[in-house]
């Protein structure tokens, strides 16, 4: 008899393996970052990082002297996280729902990295997660986040690839549904566990009104690192609001 597939919680089962494959990127937003803060003169400036994962980000700003607050929803991200930071002073994680977080603080910079903003698949959870950015933020302080475009899952989302992470075998299987407006990639692990990921397009004509709608203001996106500009053709947003 078959053993039937075990679908657990994302980022359970590819917690273990996210560093190996994903985790190198954390590289290029930490460069941007810094040099934004590098600008405004901003040293230790005070970051919260929203969807955190196993805390690439954080640790690269924090290993640069800033003092960074992590927010993940998933308890295995967020174990991987402490546990690679457990001797810095200057970086703390809490498992928490970024469209829902809570903070007493007000920071330099709130990021939202690595299309997590994709994941919020409501609107109504979006509007309530921007506000919540916004009385986060300093008079001065940014919003940055990025996001897949509908360009980019029509045009790379589908099919099945297969990776081999840390001597595992990974499958994944990939599709978008441009009526639903639902791109879905499904994590295949060596044991027959399973991971649904769900997620939702947005592109700037779409988000821009959502920002003001919580005081934010864009003041500046590309659709890469090297500072290439977003346009109607790019497959990736990246965007710098602020406070209105």
């Amino acid at each position: 008899m078959a053993v039937r597939p075990r679908q657990v919680e994302i980022y359970e089962r590819l917690s273990q393996y996210y560093d190996t494959d994903w985790g190198r990127y954390a590289g290029q937003y930490v460069d941007m970052l810094l040099g934004y803060l590098a600008a405004d003169n901003l040293k230790p400036a005070k970051i919260l990082d929203l969807a955190c994962g196993t805390g690439n980000l954080a640790m690269g700003l924090a290993n640069n002297g800033h003092i960074v607050h992590g927010v993940d929803l998933s308890p295995a991200m967020i174990d991987h996280a402490r546990y690679k930071t457990a001797d810095m002073r200057n970086i703390s994680f809490e498992l928490h729902d970024m469209t829902r977080f809570r903070v007493s603080d007000t920071y330099d910079v709130v990021t939202c990295t690595f299309d997590s903003i994709n994941y919020v698949r409501n609107l109504t959870a979006l509007r309530g997660m921007l506000r919540r950015v916004r009385n986060s933020l300093t008079p001065r302080g940014l919003f940055v986040f990025d996001s897949n475009t509908a360009r980019l899952y029509a045009k790379h989302h589908s099919g099945v690839l297969e990776r081999t992470i840390d001597g595992d075998l990974i499958i994944q299987r990939l599709s978008f549904e441009p009526q639903k407006n639902l791109a879905r990639t499904v994590f295949e692990f060596p044991d027959g566990e399973v991971e649904e990921h769900l997620q939702r397009p947005y592109d700037l004509p779409e988000l821009k009104p959502l920002l003001e709608g919580a005081d934010l203001r864009v003041l500046e996106t590309r659709s890469h690192f090297d500072g290439t500009p977003f346009t109607s053709k790019s497959e990736r947003l990246i965007c710098t609001a602020g406070r209105s």
